[in-house]
């Protein structure tokens, strides 16, 4: 493998595919943006219109009470509060079928439209009777 002088790279050196993961360090310490107090652990609620969820991973200040989420979290709770409101949003009902073995949902035209002929489907539980359909 060729090591790489990364303080003089140039942008040719940077053609072609590149992967990359970042990886954060979850024992760094976290700071309080406010007081550049060392943040603790904790378990907060979070509230959004008449949505609570309980006991998410954050952490707190201890000395001015600030509490932060790291970016898992926050991307987590983004994703819950948009599927609790998907009924606000413009929903299309559709008819589901049984044909003795399976289940089938057909999309309406407008819908079948936009979509690829070669796009599959995965479907996620979001409890015991809701489901996110996400074309893949």
């Amino acid at each position: 493998m060729m090591e790489i002088d990364y303080e003089n790279i140039r942008e040719e050196d940077l053609e072609g595919e590149v992967e990359f993961a970042v990886e954060l360090d979850r024992k760094a310490p976290t700071y309080c943006p406010d007081c550049e107090v060392e943040m603790i652990p904790s378990t907060i609620n979070v509230k959004r219109g008449n949505v609570i969820i309980l006991d998410v991973e954050a952490y707190k200040c201890p000395n001015c009470g600030k509490e932060l989420l790291d970016i898992d979290a926050a991307s987590k709770l983004e994703r819950e509060f948009a599927l609790r409101h998907t009924d606000e949003r413009e929903a299309q009902e559709m008819k589901i079928s049984f044909d003795g073995r399976d289940y089938l949902i057909r999309f309406p035209k407008a819908l079948s439209q936009t979509l690829s002929k070669k796009s599959s489907v995965k479907l996620l539980p979001v409890s015991k009777d809701e489901f996110l359909l996400k074309i893949v």
